[in-house]
């Protein structure tokens, strides 16, 4: 039997949840073959390249077409006005926070190698009102860390592009989670599912056709810790079931084993 064990888009990219690798030593140490992959850090790393950019401004553009500049909202405004910096800063960005170019970090913190949209304008507020808060914060010999919370903040201004002018569900902390969270039916969620694919949840269904292509797994098994994780759970293995039908896939993980049980337990006895 080989068991492989994926954690669905989205979690935090910088604390990899651990219920995924835990289960893998397991199951590895009781003679299985597991396979731990993580969707999660795959599509996003897809979408910060310089080709997904140019495929998300087709799709701002077709989206914000009959908008008026001063319409748009302020990061996809900021976005196509300052494309072809964003296109040329973010694979280096990429690597920077990977740890593979530490010697970017001058650059960043220069504060004039990456384009400033609306997430940065909280430095600007607060400069104005007590002078350089980054210095303050931190200090002379902070350059690194510095540089860590500008690209961060850089990268949170192409992920309100994406949810903004592409796909409404995508977050860079989670994925659709207003269709899962504490909703008195999963309607939406359904109806989500059932519709035409958004281009992250199209890149989603590339990596596990890659996932099941290199594996072959007996056996799926999608950990769903919280409500942003269940609709990139429920759209892997709607992939999976659409290359093989009697791929058998399992759910767990804190929101299958908590809230979703609870509301099954509360319908039932105001059925019964």
């Amino acid at each position: 039997m080989t068991v492989l064990l994926m954690t669905p888009p989205m979690t935090q990219l910088n604390t990899p949840y651990p219920a995924t690798a835990y289960l893998t030593g397991f199951l590895r140490s009781r003679g299985y073959e597991a396979v731990q992959r993580d969707p999660a850090i795959e599509l996003f790393l897809e979408m910060m390249t310089a080709p997904a950019l140019d495929i998300i401004r087709q799709h701002v553009e077709d989206n914000f077409e009959s908008f008026e500049d001063d319409e748009l909202p302020d990061a996809v405004f900021c976005f196509l006005a300052e494309f072809d910096r964003y296109r040329l800063c973010v694979e280096p960005v990429i690597r920077f926070l990977q740890g593979k170019d530490s010697s970017l970090a001058l650059r960043i913190t220069s504060r004039r190698f990456l384009p400033e949209g609306p997430a940065f304008d909280a430095i600007a507020q607060m400069e104005a009102v007590s002078g350089d808060i980054l210095k303050t914060a931190f200090g002379q010999l902070g350059v690194q860390d510095k540089a860590k919370y500008l690209a961060t903040l850089f990268i949170n201004d192409l992920s309100a592009v994406i949810t903004q002018g592409v796909d409404p569900y995508f977050e860079v902390s989670r994925y659709g989670e207003r269709l899962a969270a504490a909703n008195p039916s999963f309607d939406d969620l359904y109806n989500t599912l059932m519709g035409e694919p958004s281009f992250s949840s199209e890149i989603l269904e590339q990596l596990v056709e890659q996932y099941l292509e290199e594996t072959q797994p007996s056996v799926v098994a999608l950990t769903v810790p919280f409500p942003g994780n269940m609709l990139g759970a429920l759209r892997i293995a709607q992939t999976c079931k659409d290359i093989n039908p009697d791929l058998p896939v399992v759910l767990g993980g804190g929101f299958i084993n908590t809230e979703l049980l609870v509301d099954y337990y509360a319908f039932r006895s105001t059925t019964l």
